[in-house]
């Protein structure tokens, strides 16, 4: 039996508790060595819900002191590049959340290092591995919905209303405020369908009043290899929802990440009996795919996003393969998000 895989990680809050930890202390052939966080109090309050006996508040400290093959970066993304360069001149993999890096600059700075180093890095792109996105992929690549004609995407996200109202909140120091930290998902989905992204329109807008904050909401049109998609997204929503309605020459889906629902329209005629059986079919398709989600959860079968990608990534350090996400894949989110930076 192999050894287990040594992970250490850097950042001890939410995505950390909620996703990362969890999710690797669910895998046998791996070993959660330590956790590191600046403050002392959350890294302490951290080591002891999940009962990690190893924890540090200084992560040149926990390479130099804790044998580690890889380590899983969830810290604010202006921290991204120094403390990915760290881990890789410590010989270790990378897991780092979305955006790698801030420029394109900083990525090529990390690439450089990964191969100077022979290690490998991977950029979360959670949304891509939740079941229902994975289902909705393999439907649109079988040429279920016939030829794939445009996809929208709309995130309102009661999260980052929150975060705006912080006047002291690390992604008001972004380059493009909460729309770097947030941008990425809604950017990997449509490149996903679409290949490579170029946002020919950007329209800002904000409604808040803060003064801290230069717009809270976006609309962008992107060209795609051969179709266009659009991405909506507002921070002014009484709550959290993600949808991505993806558009066929035979049919259409609608995924809701949020619920985990994907439903089916556009089949049919344009008769009212016809459109009466499409509602039917759509209400039962979103109850039978809460039902099935459901029962997933309660059976320990369900595995979220984050689950996923790590696991991937993971199995591609044991098999030495192309991790779940390349540094490529990474620099093209972050060359998008500059283009649209410059536009807001």
């Amino acid at each position: 039996m192999k050894e287990p895989l040594k992970v250490a990680i850097i950042g001890c809050g939410l995505i950390a508790q909620q996703q990362h930890i969890p999710s690797l202390l669910k895998m046998r052939d791996v070993k959660l060595v330590a956790i590191c966080d600046e403050n002392e109090d959350l890294v302490k309050r951290t080591a002891r819900i999940f009962n990690i006996s190893r924890y540090y508040t200084d992560s040149s400290e926990m390479l130099g002191r804790e044998e580690v093959n890889m380590v899983d970066i969830c810290t604010p993304p202006q921290t991204h590049l120094a403390l990915s360069i760290q881990a890789i001149e410590a010989g270790c993999h990378v897991l780092v959340e979305k955006p790698v890096a801030l420029s394109l600059g900083e990525v090529d700075e990390i690439a450089n290092a990964a191969k100077l180093n022979n290690v490998k890095v991977c950029q979360v792109h959670s949304f891509l591995f939740e079941p229902v996105m994975m289902k909705a992929h393999a439907v649109v690549n079988k040429g279920g919905i016939g030829d794939l004609v445009g996809i929208d995407i709309t995130w309102l996200s009661l999260s980052a209303a929150a975060l705006l109202r912080n006047r002291d909140h690390w992604c008001h120091s972004l380059p493009a405020g909460i729309f770097t930290e947030t941008l990425p998902h809604s950017i990997y989905l449509a490149a996903a369908f679409l290949g490579n992204l170029e946002p020919v329109a950007v329209l800002s807008r904000k409604f808040s009043s803060y003064d801290w904050v230069t717009a809270d909401a976006v609309r962008i049109i992107l060209e795609g290899r051969k179709v266009t998609g659009g991405i909506t997204y507002s921070c002014n929503s009484p709550k959290n929802k993600f949808i991505l309605n993806i558009y066929g020459t035979r049919k259409h889906l609608r995924i809701d990440l949020w619920n985990s629902v994907m439903t089916e329209y556009g089949v049919g005629t344009g008769t009212r009996p016809s459109r009466a059986l499409e509602n039917l079919s759509q209400s039962f398709s979103i109850l039978a795919s809460t039902v099935s989600t459901m029962l997933s959860v309660i059976t320990g079968k369900f595995h979220t996003g984050h689950y996923t990608l790590i696991r991937r990534f993971i199995q591609s350090i044991q098999n030495d393969t192309e991790p779940p996400v390349t540094l490529q894949e990474a620099r093209d989110v972050i060359e998008v998000i500059e283009k649209v930076t410059a536009q807001i």
